[in-house]
């Protein structure tokens, strides 16, 4: 894996036309010193979409999407960082020297990439026993009992693991994996007598990848009687099962296509539906939804369907999942599967049209959510209480814009028939999660246009910074989003660092990244007589308003000393005023 020096972003940003970049997928239209499009990550149909090439960043005054040229390459097209540092690079001629490492991060990247090689060969291994070995009759049987084809199997590379305590550790000494490296990986147990056993014993196997394609673990499933039925890769340096979804690397192209993704609970789930042709899919590991699988999915999705099984524990991990999907405003729906079918068994034996029409049905994940609710408890005012008492946690975790909890209130308040203030003071209630997630500010602070200008010089030259903050900016700026910035920008300058607008919104986030975006397009840009005009003006408005300032809490003094009797002290104060009224005339 290649390794950059720090400069590097730098230097293709400085090379690279984001205009041109962008140009090739959003119809821009010249708009002053800025250019304008409707914007490539939210449908929308009046523009709104801003390109900056003297900055060279973009925003969305829609979506408040913003960023640079990179971000724009690795939101658009799903890449890493490095992938597109180096598309870039390589487009705008740009050569990129790679950065030595630490003995500790070689050390690292090394173990990694020995881990994935261990687990490529355990796959080789399991895919060539199921594929040609006599003693896997019984698991290619119950695979094609299962209705998983050929070619499924081929295409995730499934394997068996048989039913013994050294079909790999046999192995290992005739590789260069010793048993310490494939202990690490999962594959094998240490006994405390010495020596070691494989972990996967009579189970088919599922090779797990990482969105990259690296095999980073295994799902197994047992073909006896033996528990756990289904068995897990523990978690490794290269293994998280809480961020990873199975068989999303072989479907993620599909998803992306369809713009949208099933989400089934098991791996034969998947395998099942996708042996159907049904491709744009995925699942998470034995393990509830997180919110870093709602994260992957809205990389490549606009729209999630869970389709998870028709029992209790279905619609609980349904219900789990809302702050999840409301939280990063990814749209989800619920396939209702008749009670006792899941996914696989459903398939099978009502075939894939059955299935889709139930999928056509879907509601939307709150909607599902409340109507089960209503099911349970009914319409009674009993019932109502305990609705909004059962609707505490799911509202309480979702974190996200204060919005996004105001449309839910004010959309099942009038279902429920009742005033959103009566159900917003029961959510009150809510667990302290609740109340973090509403009461966090969201929204762009209002400035006023003296306060806004300010800060708009002060983003595009932050070299002024010092004298500003000498003649007492911290304390003219009220509000916690500004003071934020400027902190920022403070702690960029320390030691002589450089303040830039990339490396200040690549330290920010929400809110604050949109003020400085939004700042940054209405800035205006000066001649260097002009701009130390500019700069001197400002600086004497920001004197000015601390001296209205101490001048105000000079005069409470006043009238404190005056009410306490000490007349020394309000004398004293009085010429401290005097000075201070000098000073405003001159």
């Amino acid at each position: 894996m290649a390794v950059f020096q720090n400069n590097s972003a730098q230097l293709v940003k400085d090379a690279a036309d984001i205009v041109e970049v962008i140009g090739e997928h959003v119809e821009l239209q010249k708009r002053g010193a800025n250019y304008l499009g409707n914007c490539p990550f939210h449908s929308e149909k009046t523009p709104s979409f801003s390109v900056n090439p003297t900055r060279q960043f973009y925003h969305c005054f829609g979506c408040k999407e913003s960023g640079d040229v990179l971000s724009f390459m690795m939101k658009l097209h799903n890449m890493t960082f490095p992938d597109a540092l180096q598309d870039l690079a390589r487009r705008y001629g740009v050569q990129l020297a790679e950065t030595t490492l630490s003995p500790e991060e070689q050390e690292r990247l090394k173990k990694r990439q020995k881990l994935f090689q261990v687990n490529g060969w355990a796959v080789q291994q399991f895919h060539a026993f199921l594929l040609e070995n006599p003693a896997a009759r019984k698991a290619r049987e119950y695979l094609n009992a299962r209705g998983v084809s050929a070619e499924v199997i081929k295409r995730f590379q499934l394997g068996y693991a048989p039913d013994g305590w050294d079909f790999l550790t046999a192995k290992l000494p005739g590789t260069e994996f010793g048993e310490d490296l494939a202990g690490e990986a999962g594959l094998v147990v240490r006994k405390d007598t010495g020596g070691c056993y494989d972990r996967f014993r009579d189970r088919i196997m599922c090779p797990i990848f990482s969105l990259s394609g690296q095999p980073v673990g295994f799902g197994g499933r047992i073909l006896g009687k033996g528990q756990p039925k289904y068995l897990n890769t523990a978690e490794t340096p290269v293994f998280d099962k809480s961020r990873t979804l199975f068989g999303f690397y072989q479907t993620k192209a599909s998803i992306q296509s369809a713009e949208k993704c099933l989400v089934v609970e098991g791996n034969f789930d998947l395998l099942t539906l996708v042996s159907k042709g049904i491709d744009h899919i995925a699942a998470p590991l034995g393990t509830a939804l997180t919110i870093h699988h709602v994260k992957i999915l809205k990389r490549y999705a606009k729209e999630a369907i869970i389709l998870f099984d028709g029992d209790e524990a279905g619609l609980k991990a349904a219900i789990r999942s809302v702050p999840l999907f409301l939280s990063e405003q990814l749209q989800a729906k619920v396939v209702t599967l008749p009670r006792g079918e899941d996914p696989d068994s459903f398939i099978r034996g009502s075939g894939r049209n059955a299935l889709e029409k139930l999928i056509e049905k879907a509601l939307p994940l709150p909607e599902f959510v409340f109507d089960h609710f209503v099911a349970q408890h009914g319409l009674s005012l009993e019932g109502k209480g305990r609705i909004i008492q059962d609707l505490q946690p799911v509202i309480g975790e979702i974190d996200n814009r204060k919005l996004q909890q105001t449309l839910f209130v004010s959309h099942f308040s009038e279902k429920l028939g009742i005033s959103p203030d009566v159900m917003r003071n029961h959510l009150a209630k809510a667990p302290s999660s609740y109340k973090k997630a509403s009461e966090a500010p969201r929204k762009i602070e209002r400035l006023s246009t003296q306060h806004q200008q300010l800060l708009e010089f002060l983003l595009v030259y932050p070299d002024v910074l010092p004298r500003f903050i000498e003649a007492g900016l911290e304390d003219i700026f009220t509000g916690e989003q500004a003071r934020d910035i400027i902190g920022h920008m403070k702690y960029l300058a320390r030691d002589g660092g450089e303040i830039s607008p990339e490396l200040l919104l690549d330290c920010i986030e929400g809110p604050h990244k949109a003020l400085v975006s939004k700042l940054l397009l209405s800035a205006s840009l000066y001649s260097d007589e002009t701009k130390e005009d500019m700069a001197s003006e400002m600086e004497g408005w920001v004197r000015r308003k601390m001296l209205e300032k101490n001048k105000a809490q000079v005069v409470k003094q006043i009238n404190e000393a005056q009410q306490q009797g000490d007349d020394s002290l309000m004398m004293q104060l009085l010429e401290k005023k005097k000075e201070m009224d000098a000073m405003t005339v001159n």
